[in-house]
């Protein structure tokens, strides 16, 4: 008696196209990130009041130079793994999604992002799957990722101790610090021309600069 095969996971990641080959569906994970890294540092500076220099400032100086901190935040990633869509359904066989199929040729396309925008990957290496046909495809391209990221988070706070118990910060903020261009995946149906393969539109965000006043007590 044959059992239909379930696969938990996200999105893409559950898509399934034939219910009777377990060994088409092994792939990496929708979820996947193969590297990420993340440095994030606080830096009290040793200026003013009880620090290592001007600890003994009137209270005009400290007013000035004490209290400062600076910090930051680095993220860098890997994208997550592109699924090709064949753009159709033309198996016919119950539920199942049909697969794009692969020509033979390898679709990874070395350079930056901002080099490839109209050929993130190769075309070429796909062609869409015929009626009542299994795609050569795996559920994921084993080479090929989605963008990933590189972002850098920098703020400066400024403590006005006026007693024990309050405190005022001044906060300067930025967020994408080095203005860092960031791209949306690009289009990864195969019929449709005139997005496959090409990225066409930005998304995270641009550089943003805030400034603000807290209490704390």
């Amino acid at each position: 008696m044959s059992q239909q095969v379930n696969f938990l996971g996200a999105a893409a990641g559950n898509a399934k196209q034939d219910f009777y080959n377990r060994a088409a569906e092994r792939s990496i994970s929708a979820q996947d990130v193969s590297q990420r890294l993340v440095i994030s540092a606080n830096y009290d500076l040793p200026f003013g009041r009880k620090r290592r220099f001007l600890g003994s400032a009137p209270k005009a100086v400290d007013f000035v130079l004490g209290g400062w901190q600076a910090n930051g935040i680095a993220t860098f990633q890997t994208g997550t793994p592109i699924q090709i869509s064949n753009g159709q359904n033309a198996l016919n066989l119950f539920t199942a999604n049909q697969r794009a199929s692969s020509t033979g040729v390898d679709p990874w396309v070395p350079g930056p992002t901002s080099e490839r925008l109209t050929h993130y990957f190769n075309q070429a290496a796909f062609f869409q799957s015929g009626s009542f046909q299994f795609g050569t495809l795996g559920r994921f391209l084993p080479n090929i990722r989605g963008i990933g990221s590189n972002n850098i988070d920098a703020s400066i706070f400024k403590n006005f101790h006026a007693t024990e118990r309050f405190n005022a910060q001044f906060r300067a903020e930025a967020f994408n610090v080095a203005n860092h261009p960031y791209w949306n995946n690009p289009g990864t149906t195969i019929n449709d021309l005139a997005n496959f393969g090409i990225i066409t539109t930005k998304g995270g965000q641009r550089r943003i600069m805030q400034l603000g006043l807290k209490l704390i007590f």
